[in-house]
């Protein structure tokens, strides 16, 4: 049975190591959903322009 300090270090370690896995989880998804709204974007705009239509204004 691991005991004192070093239990509190393994301990530590394990809950880093897994909030870093969170991160990088939810990053990786918030870059995929970006990625997907910011080529819907670029369709519509397109699609727009090909039928004429006045493309809506967007932020920079």
């Amino acid at each position: 049975m691991i005991r004192g300090w070093t239990a509190v270090i393994v301990f530590t370690t394990l809950a880093v190591v897994m909030m870093v896995g969170l991160n990088v989880r939810m990053w990786r998804r918030m870059k995929a959903a970006t990625a997907a709204a910011k080529a819907e974007a670029e369709r519509e705009e397109r699609e727009a322009v090909e039928t004429g239509q006045n493309p809506t204004p967007r932020s920079a």
